[in-house]
């Protein structure tokens, strides 16, 4: 059975260069195949055929063909390899340059204030996920204050952030009584583009979220470019069901509280319903009335890990990860 594990673990590494030594070598780790069965062994090296492991129980080597590891092993090694084989190096430039500071830096571009997050070194020669938060009524305005609330500051705490370094963007929305729309949100979007052109980003791992007017934000996004992100969670808003067909392939995970009276639960349902009519990647978490929920959704949300763990497991053009 053990024997059989170690093969499963290998097809994972097709993707490696032949004979390339690994960017990971001599890392011990927990290896997981698709059965569920783990193994505490050494990344020693590998190939386009073999992987070569040292289990650390008694220090054996073993060299196996590659197969059925699990897909954090595969993101594992793919993000590994860009120390290896990876792009070129990419130096924050343009508004981004001397910005990389772990601390919330004062930004503007356009029309929008904005509120940035990096960690002081990131590898540049690696790419790095992008995660965009937007606010809700009663945080708009010009003072590139409010929208730092205690919830996108949490984006950037804890060991999540540590095990998932990434840029982080809380936009301050001008005019609430306008919301994200119109020349707002278009701002929202060449912000974005601007940070894949300036910064090392990761272009197949930008993500989007947002309660009540941000929620309501984020469907408009994904419904204006489609193509731009990788996941998005939408919280306690509603989009345009008539724009399931073009979102349909996005890995969008949806909250809102049934008992929610500022926003109506039915606004998020029938986006749902219409993703499912188009066979789209929608998950939906409803918290009904015994929960307590109600135009507060992004409580539990946020609070939840499961949902920062599904989101950055998104990459564009691959089947969502239930």
């Amino acid at each position: 059975m053990q024997r059989r594990f170690f093969e499963l673990v290998a097809v994972l590494f097709l993707i490696l260069a032949s004979g390339s030594p690994f960017a990971g070598a001599g890392e011990v780790r927990i290896w997981t195949a698709t059965d569920g069965r783990t193994l505490e062994a050494e990344f020693i090296t590998a190939n386009e055929r073999n992987v070569t492991l040292r289990r650390k129980s008694d220090r054996k080597r073993f060299t196996l063909p590659l197969d059925k590891i699990s897909d954090s092993d595969r993101k594992w090694v793919a993000e590994a390899l860009e120390d290896l084989d990876g792009p070129d190096e990419k130096e924050p430039s343009g508004i981004f340059e001397g910005r990389l500071t772990e601390d919330w830096e004062k930004m503007d571009y356009e029309s929008l204030k904005f509120r940035f997050y990096s960690e002081k070194r990131m590898n540049p020669k690696k790419r790095f996920p992008v995660l965009i938060f937007l606010h809700g009524r009663g945080s708009g305005g010009s003072d590139n204050e409010k929208q730092l609330n205690g919830i996108v500051r949490n984006f950037a705490q804890g060991r999540f952030h540590k095990k998932n370094p990434s840029f982080i963007f809380a936009p301050q929305c001008p005019d609430d009584s306008k919301g994200w729309r119109g020349e707002y949100l278009a701002d929202v979007i060449g912000l974005l583009k601007t940070a894949i052109k300036n910064l090392p980003v990761d272009e197949d791992r930008i993500y989007i979220t947002g309660l009540s007017m941000g929620g309501f934000g984020t469907w408009s996004a994904l419904a204006e470019a489609p193509d731009l992100f990788a996941a998005a969670v939408p919280v306690c808003g509603g989009g345009d069901p008539r724009t399931a067909k073009a979102i349909k392939d996005i890995p969008i995970w949806t909250h809102h509280g049934v008992a929610d009276a500022v926003v109506s639960v039915e606004l998020t349902r029938r986006m749902v319903a219409a993703l499912e009519k188009e066979k789209g990647n929608i998950k939906y978490t409803e918290y009904d009335e015994a929960s307590g929920v109600k135009h507060d959704a992004w409580t539990p949300c946020y609070s939840n890990p499961d949902v920062f763990e599904w989101i950055y497991e998104q990459r564009k053009g691959q089947k969502e990860k239930k």
